[in-house]
């Protein structure tokens, strides 16, 4: 029986962020042998701090474990799959902070770099957690892990079968819910998002399904200009997280 390849984590920002963090158990740290400079630096620094081994490889072994994917010659092989968040753990972390809730929900992305840049946004927006579909929707890879550079190993994401009541228990303890939609009336900065808030974003092409939206107190768009009328997810995701975070610094 052939072997499972190893669960990885590639590139220079994912692999610092995991070694620092302790988010993830590292077995090793991999670097190509044609692979130096400041970056490197920071990696092998990292590593040694985590008292992880490091091994020094030519480029195609580390081709081969990143699937030849764009690795910037660092791979972290690590210990057992991704861990989410419950929904209810989620919650209860950010009780425990006695903060102003802020969440982010995504109905059913399928893209891993929409995905990796939306837990990056998430991440520098300052949100308690994403939540993600468990179907039709991207899951936490090494290709979203480096899109994220390195965020997933800072944001817990908790993956739910029914969004739907996934809604409902953020609104019972709190939360008011804002779909962002393209074709609403009323625009995102509208609405008050100084209280407990969780934004929703839909997926590439159908946006957020009825029944979620249904589900929503709010829903709203962005108000656009210019030729192109539309966003991607990922660029509309950021651009609402972060008037949150203005309204909020405000």
């Amino acid at each position: 029986m052939k072997s499972a390849e190893p669960r990885v984590i590639y590139g220079v920002n994912p692999v610092v962020e995991a070694l620092k963090s302790g988010s993830e158990t590292v077995e090793r740290v991999v670097l190509s042998i044609s692979k130096s400079g400041g970056s490197t630096a920071q990696v092998v620094a990292a590593a040694k701090a985590a008292k992880v081994r490091i091994d020094r490889v030519p480029r195609g072994e580390v081709d081969r474990l990143a699937g030849r994917a764009k690795h910037q010659g660092v791979v972290a092989v690590v210990t057992g799959k991704y861990t989410y968040t419950l929904l209810e753990e989620l919650i209860e972390a950010w009780q425990a902070t006695g903060e102003v809730a802020f969440f982010v929900i995504l109905d059913s992305i399928q893209d891993p770099q929409n995905l990796g840049s939306l837990i990056r946004g998430a991440d520098c927006a300052g949100a308690h957690g994403v939540i993600i579909t468990k179907d039709r929707s991207a899951k936490v890879t090494p290709a979203v892990v480096k899109a994220s550079a390195g965020a997933t190993a800072h944001v817990p994401v908790s993956r739910v079968t029914n969004l739907t009541r996934a809604i409902e228990k953020l609104k019972e303890a709190g939360v008011w819910v804002t779909a962002l939609e393209a074709g609403e009336g009323q625009t995102l900065y509208d609405v008050d998002l100084r209280s407990n808030t969780a934004i929703v974003l839909g997926s590439e092409g159908a946006g957020v399904r009825r029944l979620v939206k249904e589900a929503c107190d709010h829903v709203v768009e962005l108000p656009m200009s210019g030729a192109v009328n539309s966003l991607s997810a990922a660029q509309a995701g950021v651009i609402s997280m972060f008037e949150v975070k203005r309204q909020r610094m405000g």
